[in-house]
This record gives C-alpha cells, structure tokens and sequence, in this order.
C-alpha cells in the first residue's frame, strides 16, 4: 500500500522551526551517548537536515560522521548549513542520499556507532522493510559496535482517541519565526490503523504574517508503531544483543517514561 511521507519533509524551513525545541530534550542525551562510547565513525540514519548531527560536531570527541537520508531537500538543507561551519568541521562530516532499507557505504563494517533517532523508525513500514534496515545496519556496524533506536512509546489512550470518527483536531503547537516576521500555529488530526499499527496524520500549517497576510497548507505523514517486544524483536532476530532500554533523554528505565531508546550492539566476534 502507498504511505504519505515525502511531503511532510519538502517544507524543510518549517521542520526545522517546528522541531527546534526539541532539541533541549534529545540533545543532551546524545552527546552523553557519544561521550560515553568514544566513537571513531559515526553514522545517523534518516539524518534530516542536520539538527542531531551538526550539534554532535560541536561535541567533545575525534570522529568522522556520516549522514544519510532519503529526502534530496533535506540534505540539501544540511549541507548549506556545513557550509557556513568551520573547515576542520566540514572536513569531518560526509552525507549520502540513500535508503535505510538498502545502503552500502565505502566504510561498511567499520562504524562504531549507528544512530536512528527521534520516531524515524517509523517510517519502516513493512516488515521486509524492517528487517532489511536492521541486518544492512549490523553488515554496517564494526564488530562490538551499537545501533540505538529511539522512538515513542505508544499511548493506548491517545491510539483510542485516534480510532474515533471524525477525529479530533488538536492545536500542537504555536510557533513564533525567529525573524519575528510570522506566526505559526500547528494544528492535527490523527487517525490510527490498528491492524496495520499505522497511525496517519494530516497537519494543517497555517502563517500569520505580520503584513497581515496568511498562508495555510496541509501535509500528511503515515508512522508504524512500534511496540516494545517487536522492537526488541527486529534487534534479536537481525543478530543484535539488547544492552540497554531506556524510557526517556535523561537515562531513566524503560516503563519510567514516554520513549523506548533501544541500544543494541554487535557480537564482538562477528
């Protein structure tokens, strides 16, 4: 079945207006993470327009690191903004448009560390997809390397509410431009598939400008749910051993908060 997800990502100004804040929520824990483990080459799947990875170059540690992402509009984005930094961290970052599904990097078998952070995962929608993402990552990742996945945990609550017809419309969001020359509002609705564990979302974007003008567009976005065993699952049968489940950026538990941030690591002796 066809999924909505490309048009979402093709306002990419806007993405990153819209997701700016949470970056003092899932910042800080990635750059712990990099700290902790001291990786030599990193690679961020579904990499966006830069918002971990540029952030994580300003963060203590000697690695390269590689992008990769399936959006042309996105990277474009990304590599504007590499542009404008100095060359020792140009020279340290190197991006690739591709899917996560089927990839093959020059350095295959020697990165140390695979991130796929902030719902990204859910755009692997079929099982094929899944599995194919999981074993070309563990044919990436250098013997004892980790993959760690962060993604929501799904509310049962919310998913109930998503099953209701007509759905509800939510305001998520009011967002101010940082020139001041506009506001936005944010508004969704949701509609949620439970056979297929699809949740599909239509976002109404609408811009008050301080000219007074307005402009409104909608976009579309189908994300899979992961439920937590069959997220454990993909990482056992793909060759993975689970190291670490934590519930939310500040390293709680799993079950003490909204995430499930999988860290699934390598046999050394693969």
């Amino acid at each position: 079945m066809p999924y909505a997800m490309g048009e979402y990502y093709e306002q990419v100004d806007d993405y990153d207006l819209e997701y700016q804040s949470q970056s003092e929520q899932d910042l800080p824990f990635w750059r712990e993470l990099v700290m902790r483990y001291t990786p030599t080459r990193i690679l961020e799947l579904a990499c966006g327009s830069g918002r971990i990875g540029l952030e994580l170059l300003h963060s203590p540690g000697n690695f390269v690191l590689e992008g990769l992402d399936i959006e042309q509009g996105m990277l474009d984005s990304y590599q504007r903004k590499i542009g404008r930094e100095p060359a020792e961290v140009q020279q340290r970052v190197l991006l690739h448009k591709g899917d996560m599904c089927d990839y093959d990097l020059e350095h295959k078998g020697q990165f140390d560390l695979i991130i796929l952070p902030f719902n990204s995962i859910c755009h692997l929608y079929e099982i094929e997809q899944q599995l194919a993402a999981f074993r070309t990552t563990y044919e990436h990742l250098a013997p004892g390397g980790h993959f760690i996945v962060d993604t929501f945990l799904p509310d049962i609550d919310y998913l109930s509410d998503a099953l209701n017809r007509p759905s509800t419309v939510y305001l998520e969001d009011e967002i101010e431009s940082p020139d001041g020359d506009f506001t936005m509002l944010l508004y969704t609705t949701r509609k949620y598939d439970a056979y297929e564990q699809l949740q599909h979302i239509t976002w109404t974007h609408e811009k008050f400008f301080e000219s007074g003008e307005n402009e409104r567009y909608l976009s579309k976005l189908d994300m899979h749910l992961f439920f937590p065993r069959e997220l454990q699952m993909l990482f056992i049968s793909t060759g993975f051993s689970v190291e670490a489940i934590y519930g939310d950026y500040l390293w709680k538990p799993f079950g003490k908060g909204p995430r499930q941030i999988v860290v699934g690591r390598k046999p050394k002796n693969s």
